[in-house]
């Protein structure tokens, strides 16, 4: 694990962290980020600063994955392999949240806020793990 696969992990980890926090305030998404504690009754307490740590750790590793995969796409652009990712992740989460009765359904339900920040954030992580193989080649 390189510093900057580490620095890009934490950073993209935490900004996605304070967004859902930030959209869920604001009633952007209509789910809670740590909503899906509850139902596996993984904390017993009121008190989200466990959950949030706790989807903070997941998102590291989330990203962490995401960023030795998007190594491998040194031949695609970044912004496309990013925004395929996105769309598929948008999809995906709120699928899973909402359960939609059809495909149609499915899509009229995404955020539009909640997808631009999955889609910044997949930017920035694919753009730096690229940049990253690509530096280390000219070297």
């Amino acid at each position: 694990m390189s510093k900057t696969m580490a620095w890009t992990t934490f950073f993209a980890a935490l900004f996605t962290l304070f967004s859902l926090k930030f959209l869920h305030f604001f009633n952007f998404i209509k789910w809670s980020p740590v909503g899906w504690t509850d139902k596996v009754l993984l904390f017993g307490t009121k008190n989200e600063a466990p959950k949030y740590t706790f989807l903070f750790v997941i998102l590291i590793i989330i990203f962490a994955i995401f960023y030795g995969v998007s190594k491998l796409t040194v031949g695609i652009h970044p912004a496309v392999t990013a925004f395929v990712i996105s769309v598929i992740c948008a999809i995906a989460i709120e699928w899973v949240i909402f359960s939609p009765t059809s495909l149609s359904a499915g899509v009229k339900s995404i955020s539009i806020p909640f997808f631009s920040i999955i889609a910044v954030v997949s930017i920035f992580v694919t753009g730096t793990a690229v940049y990253e193989v690509k530096s280390s080649n000219n070297n």
